[in-house]
């Protein structure tokens, strides 16, 4: 799994935006195309509604070739560092905490 586009706030309004990379790789035509959110494993999942002829969902294939062609550009460009296992989730951890602090803050701001 790789990140597509920027991260993207839940608004005021309750509502987030797609990104446009996300947009550009579901081949999204604005005003046409209808988009479905579903809950798989504790995530949220997005995908294209696509039409199925005779039992051949063609769009389906092209935006998995889309994706999995970006998954290979993002792969090949992301930094290799040489961290053990135990190293990766002590700084993911401690960058956790930082950002709990940061947000029990925030809310705290906000209520007052």
């Amino acid at each position: 799994m790789v990140q597509i586009g920027k991260n993207v706030r839940y608004d005021d309004y309750g509502r987030v935006t797609i990104p446009a990379q996300l947009a550009e790789l579901l081949n999204l035509e604005k005003g046409m195309d209808e988009v479905c959110w579903s809950i798989e494993e504790g995530k949220a999942v997005i995908f294209k509604v696509t039409k199925s002829y005779n039992g051949f969902d063609f769009e389906k294939d092209e935006i998995k070739d889309n994706l999995l062609e970006y998954e290979r550009r993002y792969l090949d460009e992301s930094p290799n560092e040489d961290l053990s296992s135990e190293e990766i989730e002590a700084r993911a951890h401690e960058e956790y905490q930082k950002d709990q602090e940061r947000r029990a803050e925030l809310i705290k701001a906000k209520r007052n």
